[in-house]
């Protein structure tokens, strides 16, 4: 399942927190015809590479793409320096 919202929170060197929840929904609804218009091309172009061998490689490729953003979902990301930190959350 892709990842419908962000969490962000940045911690400073005071200790006060900013936290913001973004709703990636509204991403996704731009990024979907981007990534679904070039499937005639790349569908072509793996029809075309078919006889050297490269064609599954290409259509397997393209669609590992659909994969990773799917797998994105639970990703979490901390990175913190001494007093101040900044974490990121897909969920």
């Amino acid at each position: 399942m892709i990842p419908m919202i962000l969490k962000l929170c940045v911690r400073d060197k005071d200790g006060k927190r900013f936290f913001i929840w973004l709703p990636l929904f509204l991403v996704w609804i731009i990024i979907l015809p981007l990534l679904l218009v070039p499937i005639p091309f790349v569908a072509l172009a793996a029809l075309i590479m078919w006889p050297s061998g490269k064609g599954p490689i290409i259509l397997y490729g393209y669609f590992t793409i659909f994969k990773m953003i799917g797998c994105l979902s639970g990703l979490e990301i901390n990175i913190g320096s001494g007093d101040s930190a900044f974490f990121i959350v897909l969920k």
